[in-house]
Parts: structure tokens; C-alpha cells; sequence
């Protein structure tokens, strides 16, 4: 990496649809503070206004309209076996960590609530990673650089629990930490499903002191992985016809 990438200058129609999206995300959250006495409607604004729609569907739907791949916002295989090694590590490290400073407490247990509310808790963390570590962070990059790019979307991850978890300072350390070890290969893999996983489960169930209760977790968790398993179904079969064209033009021009 060279220096001039670090800090840059470039912003274009997609760094205000970053920014844009960005804000969107936070204005729903909002939006759940005073619905936090319905919670049917904060679930309808949470999961499908800035989870499926904000925070999964426009990513897919950009890099599918502009002729990207997944792999140039981290979502790849290469290098998958030494990534994950790293990733188990950091999650095993930051659980030691964890539980030193913020012990489990002796009433806890891994009840079919808990269980429902970690499940809840990993389809959530799916949409962080896809929208805010690698839709926002990479186009803030190409238009910022790697460390505004990093910071930037640490301050929108921090910034769109305030509905629900407003523990703003921590929280964006957080994504500075996160961002900083996808960023440092460029690939989901250093930081998901591990490292990520124990991190954002550890801090929901037992150690945020302020974060809304989830209600309805069973069935929240059960649409939210079959809408995510569909689009990441829909995105895998839509980019493969698109390749089509060019394998078999590559395949004509072959034969000349």
C-alpha cells in the first residue's frame, strides 16, 4: 500500500450514496425510540427498513448495477484457511478478554430466550458486515482513503444504534477495530463469523447495560436468515448470468 492511499480525495455520485445510505440508517434507528412501545412496528422499521433494505439490498444492488463483485468489498475465498485461523484466534482472545473484565454472571444460562436472542443478535451482525465493513468502508476509501475511510464508517456503525444501544464512544472503537483487521487482507474472513460473532453476542447479552430489549427473537431470526439466505441466493445466481456474456464472447474471440 502507498502512502497517497492512506488519505485521498476523490469523492463521486458514490460517496453520496454512501453517505446517504449512511444516514438513512441512522434515521431509522432513531425512529425507534419512540417506537419503543410498539414493538411489532420497531421490528418492521428495524429489520426491514435498515437491516434487509438500507443495509443488504443496496449493497447487493450496487455492485450488481455498476458490474462490481463482492470479492472488491472483502467477500471472498482466497486465502480462506490462514484467515480464519487468525479470525478463531482474535474471537478466542477477545472472549478471554471479555471475561475477565465483564465475568458472566453465575445466573446466566444458554436458555432457548438467550439462544433465540444470540440468533437474532448473528443475522444483525450480517448486516453490519456486509453494509457498514464492506459497502461503506470501501467507498469511503475510494473516495477518503483507508483511514478516513476506516473512521468513517466506524462513526455511521456507532451512530446507528442510537435507537437501540446510543453507547456511541465504545461502539465506534469498536468498528475502528473491526474495520482496521478486515481492511488490513481485505477479506470478511479475518473478522466473520468469529471474531465479529463473539464480540457483538458477548456485548448484547452480558455485558451492554443499555441496549433495548429483542422482542419477538424466534420468529425475527427465522425470517431474517431466510431473507438473507435469498439474497445472497438471488446475488449469487444474478452475478453468474451477468458473467455468462463475457465467458462466451471470451470463448468466440478464442476461436480467432
Amino acid at each position: 500500500m502507498t502512502a497517497a492511499r492512506w488519505f485521498a480525495w476523490s469523492p463521486n455520485r458514490h460517496t453520496a450514496l454512501a453517505l446517504s445510505a449512511g444516514a438513512v440508517s441512522i434515521a431509522l434507528s432513531l425512529l425507534l425510540v419512540p417506537l419503543a412501545g410498539r414493538p411489532v412496528w420497531a421490528a418492521w422499521v428495524r429489520d426491514v427498513g435498515q437491516i434487509v433494505l438500507v443495509g443488504v439490498a443496496l449493497p447487493v444492488w450496487f455492485v450488481l448495477r455498476n458490474g462490481a463483485s463482492a470479492a472488491e468489498f472483502g467477500f471472498h475465498g482466497r486465502r480462506w484457511r490462514p484467515f480464519l485461523a487468525i479470525n478463531l484466534a482474535l474471537a478466542v482472545a477477545l472472549l478471554l478478554l471479555l471475561m475477565r473484565v465483564h465475568p458472566v454472571p453465575a445466573d446466566f444460562a444458554w436458555n432457548s430466550d438467550n439462544l433465540w436472542r444470540a440468533g437474532y443478535v448473528a443475522m444483525a451482525l450480517v448486516f453490519e458486515l456486509v453494509f457498514f465493513y464492506g459497502f461503506l468502508r470501501t467507498l469511503f476509501e475510494r473516495a477518503f482513503g483507508v483511514v478516513p475511510g476506516i473512521v468513517l464508517a466506524a462513526g455511521f456503525y456507532a451512530l446507528h444504534h442510537a435507537g437501540f444501544q446510543p453507547e456511541f464512544s465504545k461502539l465506534f472503537w469498536v468498528g475502528v477495530l473491526y474495520a482496521t483487521t478486515m481492511r488490513l487482507g481485505h477479506s470478511v474472513l479475518l473478522i466473520f463469523p468469529f471474531f465479529l460473532g463473539v464480540g457483538g453476542i458477548y456485548d448484547v447479552l452480558l455485558q451492554s447495560k443499555v441496549v433495548a430489549p429483542i422482542a419477538y427473537p424466534e420468529w425475527r431470526t427465522i425470517l431474517l436468515a431466510l431473507v438473507l439466505t435469498g439474497a445472497a441466493a438471488w446475488y449469487a445466481r444474478r452475478s453468474t448470468a451477468a458473467r455468462r456474456p463475457a465467458r462466451a464472447a471470451a470463448g468466440r474471440s478464442s476461436l480467432w
